[in-house]
């Protein structure tokens, strides 16, 4: 595995309205233990290591960007940095308010989407303890994705995906009506993908003209994360167990969709491969982009629900243990 902190880490396994109640559930669990050092084996014969980082209650996501890991803790009303190049991980942390769901980086940035105030919430991360900027959307805030010049979130029960100016920290016209409810959203120079998960399709939307492209790509069934990399669009179907891949370019299919795992929930891009969690099993899993095959990396025990790459490792919040997994070669 090769993992490039210059790579996009791309939208992760996005929480439903349904997966929501059950996070809020797991609100009562403690913390895991300290950190465990693990020494694993994966399907082409090199050592895969995995450290496991007690962090928070309830961490529901993940973002990387300048060495820097961000985890979103909504029991704790935190975003949480840990220094990737400290051996033991050390955690710093910035008060952002409405239970952050989802975290992204972009535009100098960090930025969360806030499930409990229908909020996104922008600070510097250079500015330790900020509380940061709270951006009111008017609609439910499910995910979010920083593209060049707008920040993009999905509203889910609207059945939209809203733009933020990052200049002037407002929503920038009327939100854009993509799909039945549109969870996750990664955005490439050119378009910004919103994943339907209540319709089994992607929307590609014209960021120079706010509207969406074509009519609608059907993928999966109850499709929940979506990356860009290797000049195709992928999406995790975790209802039927398979990976729809896209062409970036037109958003027409690229072959058949791929049987991978029990129920792939998120996604991550390497230099040179697709990394793939199995939110069922608990297994990650590594895509050969040129060959299609895949092996097991590593397994999790727990509820792992989100991954991302950057700073030479992957990432993988386990929500139920309180923890981050970072996985090196």
């Amino acid at each position: 595995m090769s993992a490039s902190s210059e790579t996009p880490a791309p939208r992760r396994f996005t929480l439903r309205a349904e997966h929501v109640v059950m996070a809020a559930a797991l609100i009562v669990l403690a913390l895991a233990p300290a950190a465990v050092v693990l020494l694993l084996r994966h399907g082409s014969g090199g050592g895969v290591e995995a450290q496991r980082l007690a962090v928070a209650r309830l961490p529901t996501d993940v973002a990387t960007d300048a060495g820097t890991v961000w985890v979103a803790s909504g029991r704790d009303d935190r975003v949480l940095a840990i220094d990737a190049s400290h051996p033991s991980g050390r955690v710093l942390r910035h008060q952002t308010g409405g239970a952050p769901l989802r975290v992204a980086t972009g535009a100098g940035s960090v930025w969360t989407a806030n499930a409990a105030d229908d909020s996104v919430t922008r600070f510097d991360p250079l500015i330790p303890g900020s509380s940061g900027r709270r951006i009111p959307i008017g609609a439910d805030a499910v995910d979010i994705a920083v593209a060049d010049d707008a920040a993009w979130v999905t509203n889910g029960l609207g059945g939209t995906v809203t733009r933020i100016d990052p200049i002037s920290n407002r929503v920038l016209g009327r939100p854009v009506q993509t799909g039945s409810f549109p969870t996750a959203v990664a955005a490439d120079s050119q378009y910004v993908w919103v994943v339907n998960s209540g319709d089994g399709t992607v929307a590609r939307v014209d960021p120079r003209e706010n509207l969406v492209v074509g009519r609608r790509l059907p993928v999966g069934r109850d499709p929940q994360d979506i990356a860009i990399g290797f000049g195709s669009v992928w999406v995790a179907n975790r209802g039927d167990g398979t990976i729809t891949r896209l062409s970036s370019r037109t958003g027409e299919p690229q072959g058949p969709p791929l049987r991978v795992g029990k129920a792939p929930g998120a996604l991550a891009v390497t230099s040179d491969a697709l990394l793939i969690l199995d939110t069922d099993s608990g297994d990650v899993l590594r895509l050969d982009p040129r060959s299609l095959r895949t092996s097991r990396l590593l397994h999790l025990n727990g509820y792992p629900s989100s991954l991302a790459v950057g700073s030479g490792a992957a990432w993988i919040v386990d929500s139920r243990n309180g923890t981050v997994t970072r996985l090196t070669d």
